[in-house]
């Protein structure tokens, strides 16, 4: 009897939550799956993503969902481990019957998951991943679309700045051994040719290294003006207090979109001031749109963040990417074949904060060029470049 009271109770909360939400107890949810780094390595960019959907869903189930179903994220945990990645691939493809996949931010795990998402025809929503590869235009699967920047554009940027605005000649390149980091490295060095310029000293490293002083010194002995990273966060604040430790102020140290995430700030605190970073917007700080400002806030207060933090902006493209699926969604139903006609017919969707993104039967990879902005540490927040 005890028992039953208990059911009935858990059956009357279960009732209240989607009477209370606009939705019958009958409503089936469309589920959205998401795979990233949760914990370990790089976990700020998954959690961050994850974030931006989860204010995405909570706008759309609080209007009534998706014509009066709510939408569900299932979310899982790959550590940037590709194994992982495809199982968690095959089980939100074919356990739970996803509508749409979310791939992990990092290049590997994403084109392990698409070995199975791409096969069974599921619109593969890369929100985060900037390879060049996971997406190629022209030749790329029909079901993958690209809402983030490409490392050949952040590649193009960082070795225009360098060059142009800092006057570094000699230059220094540190990549990591993932396929983020060997892309990134396959980017940068024919753009710097372009300008004239064939870096001094390349150096790989493995994510979770903490000493690089063996790197620097030799960057240093080589006479290098400025230090080009292409890893994530963490790896790049250690780089930055070993360069203040060893007193290599002079060298200018830059970095790849992923080293917006918080790890760079919180680690290496004040021996992160002057990084310049190639980002996929301006900075939040400094962007004067009462959008950016909105959302920035939203995002503070919903999930406690440090001010000076910010927005991340994979955060913001995550949250742009579940209201561009849920457009699509609501015209055609969740239809998998009809959800990416509909995702590629959709010609220009303005995101959250004006963001533009247009697809179309020959463009999956929805941002261009320009969408690419530098931005540095000043004060512990991402302003807008100050050249020295």
């Amino acid at each position: 009897m005890k028992t039953g009271k208990i059911f009935f109770f858990g059956v009357s909360v279960v009732c209240w939550f989607l009477f209370a939400s606009g939705f019958s107890p009958a409503a089936e949810p469309i589920k959205f799956g998401m795979t990233g780094a949760l914990s370990g390595p790089g976990a700020s960019l998954g959690l961050d993503a994850l974030h931006g959907m989860e204010m995405a869903v909570k706008d759309i189930n609080s209007k009534g969902g998706i014509n009066g179903r709510p939408i569900k994220i299932i979310p899982r945990d790959d550590e940037y481990d590709p194994s992982k990645a495809v199982t968690f691939a095959k089980e939100l493809v074919y356990k739970e019957k996803v509508v749409v996949f979310f791939p992990s931010t990092a290049t590997t795990p994403n084109l392990a998951s698409q070995q199975v998402t791409l096969p069974a025809h599921v619109p593969h929503i890369i929100a985060g991943t900037t390879s060049d590869i996971v997406c190629p235009e022209g030749s790329g699967d029909p079901y993958a679309f690209r809402l983030s920047i490409l490392n050949s554009w952040q590649a193009r940027k960082l070795a225009e700045f360098v060059v142009k605005e800092l006057k570094a000649k000699k230059i220094a390149i540190m990549y990591d051994s993932t396929g983020y980091g060997q892309d990134g490295r396959r980017m940068l060095v024919p753009e710097l040719a372009k300008l004239g310029v064939t870096p001094i000293y390349e150096g790989s490293l493995n994510l979770g290294d903490v000493d690089f002083t063996a790197h620097l010194t030799k960057i240093n002995s080589l006479g290098a003006e400025a230090t080009i990273t292409w890893t994530l966060g963490a790896e790049v604040a250690h780089i930055a207090l070993d360069k203040k430790k060893l007193g290599y102020g002079h060298i200018a140290l830059l970095g790849s979109e992923a080293i917006t995430m918080a790890e760079l700030r919180n680690l290496a605190k004040g021996a992160a001031e002057g990084v310049y970073i190639a980002d996929r917007m301006r900075a939040a700080y400094s962007d004067p749109s009462p959008k950016v400002k909105e959302f920035m806030n939203r995002y503070l207060k919903e999930y406690e963040t440090d001010p000076k933090m910010a927005v991340p902006s994979w955060t913001i493209t995550y949250f742009d990417a579940v209201n561009w699926v849920a457009q699509a969604i609501e015209k055609v139903g969740p239809d998998r074949k009809k959800v990416r006609d509909a995702l590629e017919n959709s010609g220009t969707f303005v995101g959250v904060t004006g963001i533009k993104y247009t697809f179309s039967p020959n463009k999956h990879n929805g941002r261009g060029p320009a969408a690419v902005h530098m931005v540095m540490v000043k004060d512990g927040k991402l302003v807008d470049p100050v050249i020295p």
